[in-house]
């Protein structure tokens, strides 16, 4: 990689990272193509030599914030039994959303993370697939069959989405949410094993 990719891969990355540092701080709403230029000590012309607009900014960080979901769901995964995937898998989901708030609402599509839901549910691809194949993994080693994966993995999609909606209140908290995490999955996989 040449010096000037190498410079252009650099402010992409501080870019990103400016816009993620923002919404964690003060929200979505807050993020600006001048306040993202500002906090890296660039003029806006700089950032939309890398992004059209601040949505195609905001598609990157969704798409970034993905790939990382599914690198600690596949890390937390593969550490453990296929009997275990699925709870390791939604452990990992709550965890990650505990990490990344803004982030994390930006992907859920919360109030003031504006993206498309199109958008949403494509940059999260390669995530529904992984749970739909630990799903699969976790059926094969309990000799379950399924009815259906597509409708299991969107049950545990809302039922880690719900939870991670009660984590984030003070009152409630992302502790009391993992346990219930563990209460959840129990029952979802003692459904999905029932004749």
């Amino acid at each position: 990689m040449g010096r000037r990719e190498e410079v252009r891969r650099r402010t992409f990355d501080e870019i990103l990272s400016a816009a993620s540092r923002v919404a964690e701080l003060e929200g979505w709403p807050a993020v600006t193509i001048r306040r993202i230029a500002g906090e890296i000590g660039y003029s806006a012309p700089v950032i939309y030599q890398h992004f059209e607009n601040k949505d195609a900014v905001l598609h990157a960080v969704l798409e970034r914030g993905n790939a990382a979901l599914l690198g600690q769901m596949r890390d937390a995964v593969d550490a453990g039994p296929a009997a275990e995937g699925v709870r390791l898998a939604a452990v990992a989901y709550l965890e990650f959303a505990r990490s990344q708030p803004g982030l994390y609402q930006l992907m859920a599509g919360s109030p003031g993370a504006v993206v498309d839901p199109v958008a949403r549910h494509r940059a999260a691809t390669e995530v529904i697939e992984l749970t739909g194949q630990v799903i699969e993994r976790w059926a094969a080693a309990e000799s379950v069959r399924l009815h259906s994966v597509e409708d299991a993995c969107d049950l545990l999609w809302a039922t880690t989405h719900g939870l991670t909606g009660i984590g984030s209140l003070a009152d409630v908290g992302f502790d009391r949410a993992l346990r219930l995490a563990d209460q959840a999955v129990a029952a979802l996989l003692a459904y999905w094993s029932a004749p």
